[in-house]
This record gives C-alpha cells, sequence and structure tokens, in this order.
C-alpha cells in the first residue's frame, strides 16, 4: 500500500496529545479530500475510522502542519525516487501560462514592455 511510503516522512507530535487515529488513516483522510475536493467539514471521517471520533479540525491541522514543514515535500521526492523505473515521461504533457505577479515576476528582460509583470509557469500533466 502507499502509505508505507508515505508515513515515515510525515512528522509526528513530540509534545501535546497523540492523534486518537493511526496516521495513514488521517493520510487517507487527507487524499480524499484532495481528490475529490470536498469542503474539509464534509470528510467522511467515519468511513475511513470505525474506532474513534475524530473531528475535521484535527485532519486540517495534520495537513497544514505536514505542509509547512516541508513533510509534502519529502514524501513527493521520495515516491519519484523509488518508483522512477514505472514513469514514462515520453507521453508527458506541458502548458504554459503567464500569471501576474504583483511581487514583481522573474527578471525576464522581454517583459519589460508590459504594463504589469508577470511571472512565467509551467504545468505538468
Amino acid at each position: 500500500m502507499i502509505e508505507e511510503y508515505i508515513t515515515p516522512y510525515l512528522s509526528k507530535t513530540k509534545r501535546g496529545p497523540k492523534p486518537q487515529i493511526e496516521i495513514n488513516e488521517i493520510v487517507m483522510l487527507i487524499h480524499h479530500r484532495l481528490k475529490t475536493g470536498c469542503q474539509w467539514r464534509e470528510l467522511p471521517i467515519k468511513h475511513f475510522t470505525e474506532s474513534v471520533e475524530m473531528g475535521w479540525k484535527a485532519i486540517y491541522h495534520h495537513f497544514k502542519k505536514w505542509c509547512k514543514d516541508g513533510s509534502w515535500k519529502q514524501v513527493w521526492i521520495s515516491l519519484l525516487s523509488q518508483q522512477k523505473a514505472f514513469l514514462n515521461l515520453s507521453s508527458m504533457q506541458v502548458d504554459g501560462s503567464h500569471t501576474r505577479a504583483k511581487g514583481g515576476g522573474e527578471a525576464v528582460r522581454y517583459q519589460d514592455r508590459k504594463a504589469s509583470k508577470r511571472s512565467n509557469s509551467l504545468f505538468c500533466g
């Protein structure tokens, strides 16, 4: 299962109460939220865990904490390095976009003529 690749890289609490449900159940709830786009308060927590009642705020707290401390980036790098033999980059699709950057954007010379500075973005799919 994918959880065995993810959970070693997620930070765990050093102080305070321990999570009432397993880390992999929290990860599955976060995955469900990101996959479906539902609101945090609409998470079907009872569907993923039977033993303990846990609120959506606790799930959001873990997601936010792991975003801030770089845990998700470590998981992403680990998954890519472990599964790189299975990646087929010959069929990758790339799309570009110019987005307004109020802070100045990239310092690219051809963009000086525009009224507002813009930043280049590449999206892979």
